[in-house]
């Protein structure tokens, strides 16, 4: 099995700069090594059973999305102590699997799981920005992964089908529900209810006026 060495990393770099975003690249046959190169070289990558997958970066629409929920629920865990908020820089290492969500929540009783630079171990809550480019690998293999680690409650944030899917582990199974308007509810953020259409309206809401209603 091959390791990308300086020179590969560099060709890829190159490769990437001639493409258009959105896309979803995939290395086949790779390292954990090489995903930790990758990794320290700042490029946003997953590693999954031997192959890695690169991400481009995100659309301004997702990262405003991004944006308004990280302030609504930062705002919402700060003020309750309840623990920490994560962007999609953070690392989650499942076994050798190691994941980047969009977003995710590690509760104040887990810190413990927080090693350096990443989480060893599942978070809380994670959230996914379902995109076109995406799709197929957040609602397929990244959620299997997820399923397996026994992730509490996992949120796919759907633009395209403007919907959110809401994955909730009860016992030994994942209850989904999905919601196309109306509000949904948290079982590891108790007290905050989010409303579907916030994350379509244009320009976003003020994300401090949205949470006194979330938690009215």
């Amino acid at each position: 099995m091959l390791t990308l060495d300086a020179k590969h990393i560099r060709e890829l770099r190159e490769d990437l700069q001639h493409l258009s975003p959105p896309y979803l690249l995939r290395k086949y046959e790779a390292t954990i090594e090489d995903y930790e190169e990758l990794a320290h070289e700042d490029l946003r990558c997953e590693y999954v059973d031997g192959v890695l997958i690169v991400h481009s970066s995100a659309s301004v629409q997702h990262e405003q999305r991004l944006m308004f929920l990280g302030t609504l629920l930062n705002a919402f865990a700060s003020n309750r102590s309840l623990g920490v908020l994560q962007g999609s820089n953070a690392v989650m290492q499942l076994g050798e699997r190691r994941f980047c969500p969009d977003m995710s929540f590690l509760a104040a009783e887990h810190t413990d799981r927080i090693r350096g630079t990443r989480v060893v171990g599942p978070m809380d809550l994670v959230v996914e920005m379902v995109s076109t480019s995406t799709r197929e690998y957040d609602l397929g293999e990244k959620r299997a992964a997820y399923h397996q680690r026994r992730i509490p409650e996992i949120w796919f944030i759907d633009a395209d089908h403007k919907q959110v899917q809401v994955d909730m582990l009860e016992g030994e199974v994942y209850l989904t529900n999905t919601f196309t308007n109306g509000r949904f509810a948290s079982r590891i953020l108790p007290g905050i209810s989010i409303e579907v259409d916030w994350f379509w309206t244009e320009p976003l809401p003020n994300p401090l006026e949205c949470l006194k209603i979330a938690t009215g």
